[in-house]
């Protein structure tokens, strides 16, 4: 007699993936993309052009993973332990077809290369969750010895259509390590994205515009003083109309504090940075930029209050504890700063610099409070 405990565990197990798989699914599902016999013969598959396809959103999506740009492309630990096991198990059309029917994938992408006169030419059809939306639908061509190329052009033709956010990012990151300061891709891409998307989306462009010419002013060795200048102008109009239409709009603030920094002009920086702060307290990029600048201005034991925030927010960093271990010094308390460099040393054991810090701290002996900007002995740091 068949014994049907023995399927009891695998078909649990089976259920579980299931229903796992339908509510922890991800938000753009992409099908396997077809390729002709032809390019299988040469070793192009299915799975080959689906993994480079996959591969080319995931680039896309790499450098825009912050709240801004939110959808899900790579997969977590959970998810990608998930779709082995419907693989296992070829589950995954009933999987996707489930969570089509019942409105629960966002965006489903299919697609085909195939070869037309003479040429391959890769078709993406995008289906979206919103039912009023039409079928959005990419045509990619290229050459059979660069496919490669023609797949991962045909993702960033769909990522654009689902979120062109993601793409200007991209081109602009591309660009800027280029050392491409008109930023020609970028600029087009933003163009695109203005006259396509709601009003209430333009802030987000305009950020990212602002973000461009305050690099090409940092950045671009080419330009005269008074080009500089103009390069920040244009950043701060951007970043400024950002911020009217999206006054809790973070990163403008941040890097219009880093504007007047660069001006020479630290009250108003630090007006942003306090606002920044004010926005988001967890944000390390604030801590450290508003630290950095306080450390300039002599200000120790303000400085290190946002770098004792900044060490909080990640443990982790070794940069941030040295910086903090040699506000302790200037503040006079070596035994604190002591503390962070044996930390910052078992986060990073390779940089000897830690270790001669802590060298020279038994070298020179205890520091006596040295002035004002000391703290007193017994004084819990920051003081």
């Amino acid at each position: 007699m068949l014994d049907f405990g023995v399927l009891t565990l695998p078909l649990a197990a089976a259920v579980a993936v299931f229903f796992g798989s339908l509510f922890l699914g991800q938000d753009i599902v992409i099908d396997k993309i077809d390729v002709s016999y032809q390019l299988q013969w040469s070793g192009f598959t299915s799975t080959v052009a689906t993994r480079q396809f996959v591969d080319g959103m995931r680039r896309l999506n790499e450098g825009a993973a912050s709240e801004i740009s939110d959808l899900e492309v790579d997969p977590s630990s959970i998810q990608e332990g998930l779709s082995r096991f419907e693989d296992y198990f070829e589950i995954v059309p009933v999987i996707n077809g489930t969570r089509q029917l019942l409105g629960m994938i966002p965006y489903y992408v299919e697609g085909e290369i195939a070869e037309v006169g003479g040429e391959e030419v890769m078709t993406v059809r995008v289906f979206a969750e919103d039912e009023t939306l039409p079928v959005l639908v990419t045509v990619t061509k290229g050459t059979t010895s660069d496919l490669a190329g023609l797949v991962h052009q045909s993702a960033q033709d769909v990522m654009e259509r689902i979120n062109p956010y993601v793409v200007v990012l991209f081109h602009r990151q591309t660009e800027l390590a280029a050392g491409q300061f008109d930023f020609p891709k970028t600029q087009a891409s933003a163009d695109r994205f203005l006259a396509s998307q709601p009003l209430d989306k333009h802030f987000l462009m305009y950020g990212l515009l602002g973000r461009m010419h305050m690099l090409k002013a940092e950045r671009d060795k080419d330009l005269s003083p008074d080009q500089k200048e103009a390069e920040y102008d244009q950043a701060m109009k951007f970043l400024q109309a950002a911020l009217l239409q999206h006054e809790d709009f973070l990163y403008p603030y941040i890097n219009i504090g880093l504007i007047y920094a660069a001006r020479g002009k630290n009250d108003l920086a630090e007006q942003y940075y306090a606002k920044a702060v004010e926005i988001n307290p967890n944000y390390l990029v604030t801590r450290k930029v508003w630290g950095d600048l306080l450390v300039k201005e002599g200000r120790m034991r303000e400085a290190a209050i946002q770098y004792v925030a900044a060490v909080e927010i990640n443990r982790e960093n070794a940069e941030l504890r040295d910086k903090l271990a040699q506000t302790y010094v200037a503040l006079g308390r070596p035994d604190v700063a002591r503390t962070q460099w044996e930390e910052a040393l078992k986060i990073s054991p390779t940089t000897l610099a830690y270790a001669d810090s802590i060298r020279r701290l038994d070298e020179t002996g205890p520091v006596a409070a040295a002035g004002d900007g000391a703290c007193k002995a017994g004084a819990t740091p920051p003081c």
